[in-house]
């Protein structure tokens, strides 16, 4: 009776699949969850390398149906890339998340004598990177520290799920760089403009993730600096290993005078293959 009802419940599942001696494997895979490792090629102002990944992925709430008003959440943490070649350099991120508070019914009440409701066709989404650490070992003795970032969003396509997602709103943000001149900071207090663009598929097969910064950076010591940044990536999961997803990443980014130590404008281009283990969906 167990195996008739594991069976059963195999088989209703649209993510589970029956081999011939009738023991189920998964064919979904969520890419908001797991242990993510990679490894593939960079390149970046004429230079190849090649390059490591590692990271974890944590997500909760997956439909609206669960309860009135969810919270989507997307963590990635302790995310770290280390490359080789002519120019050789580490980015870490020790926290990277995008928490979206989705609206059933589209209006905010003002709780006043006469409670009012104000027509708010928007999902409200926080987004907040903590610790981002870059080192550039081609430009010398340095570092490049954004200790904080948070940005207030808005997403008019208010889907029901946690797979598609439209965040723009303003940004507020502290980098700090050292190099052998001294230290530089620079604030960006609410004074940048930010897009965050999310689609995954059903299954998890396909993820997509664009991000766009652009704005105003204003240094401690007087002065103004514009920087944009773009970026945008791009898994497609090609095989399955003792359940555990293989995908095929294509990443690109453009970054307009926030480079580096020199706030260089530059050009990247990334390819290789990432596991997303313990993402399995059964």
């Amino acid at each position: 009776m167990l195996a008739l009802g594991l069976a059963l419940l195999l088989a209703s599942s649209p993510c589970t699949r029956e081999d011939t001696p009738g023991d189920g494997y998964p064919v979904c895979f969520d890419p908001g969850d797991g242990l993510l490792v990679g490894a593939g090629m960079t390149g970046r102002g004429g230079a190849t390398a090649a390059s490591l990944r590692a990271g974890i992925r944590l997500r909760t709430g997956y439909s609206s149906h669960s309860k009135g008003t969810p919270w989507f959440t997307n963590h990635r943490l302790l995310g770290v890339e280390v490359w080789d070649g002519e120019q050789r350099g580490l980015d870490f991120v020790a926290y990277d998340g995008l928490l979206r508070r989705h609206l059933e019914e589209g209006f905010i009440l003002v709780p006043t004598a006469r409670p009012v409701r104000i027509p708010f066709p928007f999902d409200v989404t926080v987004a907040v990177r903590a610790a981002h650490l870059q080192r550039r070992v081609w430009e010398g003795p340095g570092w490049t520290l954004e200790t904080g970032r948070v940005g207030l969003l808005i997403d008019p396509v208010r889907s029901e799920t946690g797979r598609a997602w439209l965040g723009l709103g303003p940004v507020a943000s502290h980098t700090l760089r050292r190099s052998r001149d001294g230290t530089t900071h620079m604030l960006s207090p609410f004074t940048s403009l930010m897009v965050d663009l999310g689609v995954e598929s059903d299954d998890g097969l396909w993820a997509l993730r664009a991000t766009g910064l652009a704005g105003w950076n204003l240094g401690i010591d007087g002065g103004t600096r514009f920087r944009a940044r773009a970026d945008a990536a791009l898994e497609r999961v090609f095989l399955a290993v003792a359940d555990q997803p293989i995908a095929l990443r294509l990443s690109g980014g453009y970054v307009r005078g926030d480079a580096g130590l020199s706030f260089r404008d530059e050009w990247t281009l990334d390819a290789g293959l990432v596991v997303r283990a313990f993402s399995s969906k059964w």
